[in-house]
């Protein structure tokens, strides 16, 4: 700082407070953003998922309903099975990721309106690659009064794993599990879009962060500059021209500065060296006496 002209000297002490009131605003920002953005991306998967459990909960009740007349109305455990599995079969909604399917007890397909070909096989040690024992666990929800399993599966409309979100109910006339589920990696796909949206919200914050702040510093710094330059480098430079007059012993100089301020104080002091040096000089002009 020694080395710097006052000029300078203004300037950083101008700037220094001001970019880090700034970088404090700013960080306040990101992170007052970040932590909206954050209860905003709970609000969408909780809201996403409560929609999700709440059509699953009305599709099995609405397949309970086209099922209940075939148990009253037939007799013959038997063909009221097969009655049921028909009318099981032809179920489905939303796309080919909708569909009903039923087990018994042991885990055995006893429908299944999206792979027929399944029914008949025992999918009790079926497990999604996290372990999840996903007919297991549904049996167990499903003999439980009813009840959600969250588990991967493969999503054919995208050839690749997707979570997966199933409800069971018991079918105690036939001593089956009945559910039906789908793919919840729409939840996943809104609430990355609305990840990304907070992400650009706090670039956007950032940037006119940093251009408000530059503006601000750049009006700041030009008023105090030309203060600085008013009040304190134009006297020092006319004090500085003086002592240099007065140094080749021009003493006739005049000291214009009046402030009252230090600067003024200094110019009190170079006007009464200069008085003085011109008594000295009068002096030294007048002949010794003989």
């Amino acid at each position: 700082m020694k080395n710097l002209k006052i000029k300078q000297k203004i300037l950083v002490l101008t700037a220094i407070p001001l970019l880090l009131t700034v970088a404090a605003l700013t960080f306040v920002s990101i992170y007052q953003i970040r932590d909206m953005g954050n209860q905003e991306l709970v609000e969408i998967r909780d809201t996403m998922m409560a929609a999700k459990r709440e059509s699953l909960l009305n599709y099995m009740e609405i397949t309970e309903t086209a099922i209940r007349p075939i148990l009253k109305s037939v007799a013959n455990e038997r063909e009221a099975e097969e009655r049921v599995k028909t009318a099981l079969r032809s179920i489905s909604y939303g796309d080919e990721d909708g569909y009903i399917f039923a087990f018994d007890y042991d885990g055995v397909t006893k429908a299944h309106s999206a792979k027929p070909e399944l029914e008949g096989r025992n999918l009790i040690d079926l497990q999604d690659v996290n372990g999840v024992r996903l007919i297991e666990e549904l049996i167990k929800v499903g003999r439980n009064g009813g009840g959600y399993v969250s588990y991967m599966w493969d999503k054919p409309s995208k050839g690749k794993e997707a979570p997966k979100l199933s409800y069971a109910i018991d079918l105690k006339e036939f001593g089956w599990m009945l559910g039906t589920g789908f793919y919840i990696d729409d939840i996943d796909d809104a609430v990355e879009n609305a990840r990304l949206a907070v992400d650009e919200k706090v670039k956007t914050t950032v940037i006119l962060s940093l251009g408000v702040g530059a503006a601000i510093l750049l009006v700041i710094v030009v008023i105090n500059l030309w203060f600085a330059n008013r009040a304190l480098v134009q006297p020092i430079r006319e004090l500085s021209e003086s002592a240099r007059q007065m140094s080749l012993g021009k003493m006739d100089t005049v000291i214009s500065v009046n402030s009252k301020d230090e600067i003024g104080e200094l110019a009190d002091a170079v006007s009464r060296m200069q008085k003085s040096l011109k008594v000295i000089f009068k002096k030294l002009r007048q002949p010794p006496k003989s």
